[in-house]
């Protein structure tokens, strides 16, 4: 089967001391329509199963999605992003000048203020994603997700010793076929040509 492991559009900035959950903004609603019609044009084949984590940027990504496909939108609360019940949505890139601190600090479970548990947040991604996987070997399922939690399947995948490595752009697909017997091959990372004109 082909997994296609989807980054929601562009969300706001915000603060929430009930936990940021954010909308998408009105380039974030651009993206998701131009990625809609990607998919829906057959550009990764026919998609025969659409999920999505239960947060609201990833939801409503997916919805532009379940419209153009007129397919049934699943979700799965495992699949929501680390920094679920934060009070902010947004990394500030000022604060890291360089990039490799980012990922230093998000792989030792913590960003700015904020830590969480890492074998716990990859653990539950695993199970997630590994439960979609038994859906034949010829179907499609696009996941719509964030970009955590498409690193940690990527870095369980590839068999890196750190879990985050890469920044999966907004709406950016990334492939990854798998066979019956469980074998897993990277077939892309941050697809993103459904966003250029």
């Amino acid at each position: 089967m082909q997994l296609l492991l989807i980054r929601h559009a562009q969300p706001f900035h915000v603060h929430d001391p009930a936990g940021a959950d954010p909308d998408l903004t009105p380039e974030g609603r651009s993206q998701a329509a131009l990625l809609a019609s990607a998919l829906s044009g057959d550009r990764h084949g026919r998609i025969d199963r659409l999920v999505s984590s239960t947060m609201r940027r990833a939801v409503q990504t997916a919805e532009f999605v379940e419209r153009a496909l007129s397919c049934e939108l699943e979700t799965d609360r495992r699949l929501v992003e680390l920094d679920d019940g934060w009070e902010n949505y947004g990394i500030d890139m000022t604060d890291y000048p360089v990039r490799q601190s980012l990922w230093d600090e998000m792989n030792s479970g913590r960003i700015g203020s904020n830590t969480f548990d890492l074998d716990a947040f990859s653990v539950r991604v695993l199970a997630a994603i590994g439960d979609l996987t038994d859906d034949g070997p010829n179907n499609t399922t696009a996941v719509v997700c964030h970009g955590g939690v498409i690193n940690a399947y990527l870095s369980d995948v590839i068999g890196t010793a750190k879990a985050f490595f890469v920044d999966p752009f907004y709406t950016s697909v990334t492939r990854v076929r798998v066979d019956p017997d469980g074998y897993r091959e990277l077939l892309s990372i941050n697809e993103v040509d459904h966003l250029r004109p």
